[in-house]
């Protein structure tokens, strides 16, 4: 699958998914914060106040940069509705290199279940359980693309996540 018909699959496979309720800044908020102070109800609101998406595909580049990839902490719900955004950002920008941005790379680990700690790997496919059989072929597309790129880290997280878990998954 070429890029432009990899971001259009995306498009077309996570269309009228359901809106998180949660932003990403506040979801930056939590990941910043939540063990070490409590967040206030202010700063929550705050937060949720520079929202703009009503949709995934409405969410903005810059949005996705300044909250960096927060996949990790997210439950299936949300997982569903963030990630097509990340993935059709890393498509966009994946010719960045990893300093300028990785987006990319963030978004493939969150891709890769862990391999040593069944905890965590439960709870990694426990995120992908709202996906649909369409989804996860798309993320199977998205993850052979970016094995494909000439980038030896992300090259090789792509394949082991292909391995460890989304070529059995479907």
């Amino acid at each position: 699958m070429n890029l432009v018909s990899l971001i259009t699959g995306i498009e077309d496979a996570f269309d009228g998914t359901a809106r998180a309720e949660t932003s990403l800044r506040q979801f930056q908020l939590t990941d910043k914060y939540g063990m070490s102070r409590e967040i206030t109800a202010d700063e929550w609101t705050a937060a949720g106040k520079k929202r703009v998406d009503r949709t995934w595909q409405e969410i903005p580049d810059e949005e996705i940069e300044e909250c960096d990839c927060l996949l990790a902490h997210m439950g299936a719900e949300e997982f569903l509705y963030y990630l097509p955004a990340y993935m059709r950002y890393s498509l966009k920008n994946h010719h960045r290199s990893i300093w300028e941005t990785d987006v990319l790379g963030m978004t493939i680990s969150s891709l890769l279940p862990s391999t040593k700690n069944e905890d965590l790997r439960a709870y990694a496919i426990a995120q992908y359980s709202a996906l649909n059989e369409i989804q996860r072929q798309i993320v199977i597309h998205f993850l052979k693309f970016t094995a494909s790129l000439e980038d030896d880290v992300r090259h090789s997280d792509a394949l082991k996540a292909l391995a460890s878990y989304w070529q059995n998954a479907v």
